[in-house]
């Protein structure tokens, strides 16, 4: 069978996040291997994950469409890189469900251990060194959204954290945000930090809630890209 590689892999996931064709609870290695149309060999993310060949630690970000390893508990867990810093995984937000997460939030919420990627997932290499990356996205209607009412939402529940993530690191990068506060959360340390990349780049108003003139300028100068 023909094995699905890089954004083919990462939007079979996508699919799964909008329109699940299945139940997906308590089986996250088979939910990773069917992204990438690889056969059955390890029972769990954990076996999985020792039995990977071609193992990355946890230093920078993964790349797009690689396996996301933890260890803790019986079956460790294992999601797919999207390729910004975020993932998509399996009963993270939604029992039986696929939704897009900070990478970070795996651990946050299970307490899991972050072990890094992978370049194979049961015997199959799924990735190779020089393979071609694309710049992550963010979704500006998102990042606006978030932007007005996180606000009013308690902290560490945003309403868009992988792409706020994206953003806040790119403001941070510029010498704007506190690097304590890089969290997904758009509150009022984002919209601060925000106003002022606003005020160095384009006209009033400075109300720290991005427009799509300011927000590709940002993501020109530290790489990502802007889709409405």
């Amino acid at each position: 069978m023909a094995v699905r590689m890089g954004k083919a892999a990462v939007d079979f996931a996508a699919a799964q996040a909008a329109h699940a064709t299945r139940d997906w609870t308590g089986i996250c290695l088979i939910f990773v291997r069917t992204c990438f149309n690889v056969g059955p060999a390890a029972l769990t993310a954990a076996l999985g994950y020792k039995a990977a060949q071609f193992k990355h630690g946890t230093a920078g970000t993964p790349p797009l469409g690689v396996p996301l390893w933890w260890t803790g508990g019986d079956a460790g867990h294992v999601a797919i890189s999207t390729g910004d810093g975020s993932c998509f995984s399996s009963d993270i937000l939604r029992p039986g469900k696929v939704d897009k997460v900070p990478i970070s939030k795996i651990a946050r919420q299970w307490g899991k251990v972050y072990k890094g990627w992978s370049e194979d997932v049961n015997g199959v290499r799924i990735w190779r060194p020089g393979a071609v990356a694309t710049l992550p996205a963010v979704d500006l209607s998102n990042i606006r959204e978030a932007a007005v009412q996180d606000q009013f939402r308690p902290a560490g529940s945003g309403l868009h954290e992988h792409d706020i993530i994206i953003v806040e690191r790119a403001l941070l990068k510029q010498g704007l945000k506190d690097p304590m506060n890089v969290d997904g959360f758009a509150g009022k340390d984002f919209r601060k930090a925000y106003a002022l990349w606003q005020k160095a780049t384009v006209p009033p108003p400075f109300d720290g809630i991005p427009g799509m003139k300011s927000l590709q300028l940002l993501g020109k100068r530290r790489g990502f890209r802007v889709i409405n």
